[in-house]
């Protein structure tokens, strides 16, 4: 009888993968693609069913975020998840002492060493996945099926994507923009808020901090735009000294004694750090606390450096009432071309203090961010109708494909950007707020995302 075709294979050409060289990113791929044993054991001997991977995080911070898991008797949780080659990774990495680990809750490694029983965490499940697998390695690389456009965004379509992208395109664009407008509406209120307890240009402000922030660093930018209220900054004539008390403040200010930076970089560090030291016991109190930006988590011409650099080309006294006038008309032309007119001598070439040139000169706000901003900033605060407002948003310019929009559209639509009928500026935000509301609040298969729309 011949041998069986399969198992030739495996005897003769496949060889088991030698654990020293195993890459983490296999581990990430295996742990993504889900083709591990159910349930699983954890070190202690616990059974988990593993529901939700996560969504793979590409970024500084936790392999995967938001995974969802059931453990034996029916309780379910969701929460991060971090792999390694070895157990004794994870101490080696010092990820207990780094707030961004704070919400993982399974340490998935290849090994667990034989002189460290469980160097994780006691809140913190230990999975040692090298006899978990629901095939020997090399085969499992074989089975790896995710296009590039799923690893890239991070996500996997959900239940709900199916019955979303068997909708017509009319029907699915009115779903989109209904939520569209509930996000809308939200940050309308907020804005009120914000406008009542500290007036429409400290709110203007903060919204556009905040939008400049992006997601790793709206909180800091935030706070950055708190502990210097606009009104305070343009009391300041010289526009140096408002940007050394923006980059004192932030603590995006190194030292030029104790930081080497070319010396490119020095003659205008040197000064702002001059102008800073004048100001400091005024502001000192403000000052933000250490740790809190993500410098490393941003391309090169999203950093915060640069960003902070915009923020003070908009504190020239005509440039911000330029600007801050087209928030309160509404007037979408005037605020884009504030914002992309923006210019510093030497944030237009540098990411960084360090001195390196970026590849070409980058606009401190391109066009795809100041789009969103008319999201973040314009549509909350303009002093017009809802009526008028959503006139005028038909214009408006659709905002960049990247980042938590590619991560929607994957996880909602099955790719990775939306359909060309549904990308109005409105349609998109409302992906991000499904996205929010029902993705990000609970897992897939908790979801009443489905039941939603065959109600619809």
């Amino acid at each position: 009888m011949p041998r069986n075709y399969r198992h030739w294979v495996r005897s003769n050409l496949l060889r088991e993968e030698p654990s020293p060289i195993l890459s983490e990113s296999v581990l990430q791929r295996i742990w993504f693609e889900q083709l591990v044993r159910h349930p699983l054991l954890t070190l202690a001997g616990e059974k988990i069913t593993l529901h939700q991977p996560g969504v793979w995080n590409h970024r500084a911070g936790p392999d995967f975020l938001r995974a969802s898991f059931s453990t034996s008797d029916g309780r379910t949780y969701s929460g991060d998840v971090e792999l390694h080659r070895h157990s004794s990774d994870w101490s080696a990495h010092a990820h207990s002492e780094n707030p961004a680990y704070r919400n993982v809750l399974l340490h998935v490694f290849w090994q667990a060493d034989p002189s460290l029983s469980d160097p994780s965490p006691p809140h913190i499940r230990s999975i040692a996945i090298e006899h978990q697998l629901s095939a020997p390695l090399t085969e499992l690389i074989s089975l790896f099926r995710s296009p590039p456009a799923q690893i890239l965004t991070g996500e996997k379509p959900g239940h709900c994507h199916s019955l979303l992208v068997s909708l017509p395109p009319e029907k699915l664009r009115t779903i989109l923009e209904e939520a569209g407008w509930h996000r809308l509406r939200l940050r309308r209120s907020l804005a009120q808020a914000r406008c009542h307890t500290h007036g429409f240009e400290q709110a203007a402000w903060v919204a556009l901090a905040e939008g400049l922030g992006f997601s790793e660093n709206r909180e800091p930018f935030a706070s950055l735009a708190r502990a210097v209220p606009i009104e305070r900054l343009l009391q300041l004539s010289d526009p140096v000294d408002r940007e050394a008390v923006l980059y004192g403040v932030s603590r995006l200010l190194p030292d030029p004694t104790r930081t080497p930076v070319t010396a490119r970089a020095l003659p205008y560090l040197k000064d702002l750090w001059k102008r800073w030291w004048f100001h400091r016991e005024l502001w000192s109190a403000h000052i933000l606390p250490p740790g809190c930006w993500k410098v490393g988590a941003t391309r090169p011409n999203n950093s915060p450096y640069r960003r902070v650099g915009a923020l003070s080309c908009l504190t020239y006294p005509l440039v911000w009432q330029s600007w801050i006038e087209s928030v309160r008309r509404g007037d979408a032309d005037v605020f884009l071309k504030v914002l992309r007119s923006l210019s510093h001598p030497f944030w237009d070439h540098h990411a960084s203090w360090d001195g390196r040139i970026l590849p070409s000169s980058s606009r401190l706000i391109g066009l795809d961010r100041a789009s969103a901003l008319l999201f973040q900033v314009l549509g909350p605060m303009a002093e017009c109708s809802e009526a008028n407002l959503g006139q005028q948003m038909e214009t408006w310019p659709a905002a960049g494909d990247a980042g938590l929009l590619r991560s929607a559209s994957m996880r909602l639509l099955g790719t990775s950007f939306p359909p060309a009928d549904v990308r109005s500026q409105l349609a998109r935000e409302g992906l991000l707020q499904i996205y929010k509301d029902f993705c990000r609040a609970k897992p897939c298969r908790e979801c009443s995302m489905p039941e939603f729309l065959q109600q619809k």
